[in-house]
């Protein structure tokens, strides 16, 4: 998910333009991250042999996200994050497949759709189509299109990682030096004679 590393590279830029640090992460850690790995590894081994093991890990990857997300919902972002990957599994579990607008291609830059079990072409008999992939991100070389549920999670990562690393939401103004800083005095006041 090209959009979602987009907005996390653009969140960290902003959390370090407000005082924010990496090294703050550390001190931030989120709860359950196993299950986060499990969710991967799901996804990773229904893709790679196909056939029932697709849905199956899909089921299984949906679930060990939403335990994920439920074990760290007060964390910033988190419930963007839910919201997102909640309305991704609606329109996959209704339609089998995420649809795809082919308008939406279009618009962000890309010729065809490329078949694959994960995604489909909208039609008339797609459930929710306004879940899909809608929403066109044209970037030169990379555009792609995403739904809804993606901007979302790309938002609730964004957000959650910012806030991790402590950004403030300002950009800090150094203070105009005082004489004291510059180390400079005033010119004594002479009498006048």
């Amino acid at each position: 998910m090209l959009l979602v590393l987009l907005v996390m590279l653009l969140a960290a830029v902003a959390a370090l333009l407000t005082g924010g640090r990496f090294s703050r992460l550390a001190d931030n850690t989120l709860t359950g991250l196993h299950w986060l790995a499990a969710a991967a590894t799901g996804q990773f081994l229904g893709s790679v042999t196909g056939g029932i093991a697709y849905p199956v890990g899909l089921i299984g990857s949906a679930a060990c996200i939403a335990v994920f997300l439920r074990l760290n919902l007060l964390r910033p972002g988190v419930a963007l994050l839910a919201i997102g990957f909640g309305a991704n599994a609606l329109v996959v579990a209704l339609n089998g497949a995420m649809p795809v607008y082919a308008s939406a291609l279009a618009r962000a830059g890309l010729d065809r759709f490329v078949d694959d079990p994960r995604h489909e072409l909208s039609n008339a008999s797609t459930w929710l189509p306004w879940l899909g992939d809608v929403v066109p991100v044209a970037l030169p070389g990379l555009g792609q299109a995403v739904s809804p549920g993606d901007v979302l999670i790309a938002a609730g990562a964004g957000l959650l990682l910012y806030a991790g690393m402590g950004g403030t939401g300002r950009i800090p103004v150094e203070p105009a030096p005082t004489w004291e800083d510059l180390e400079l005095k005033p010119a004594p006041d002479h009498p006048a004679q």
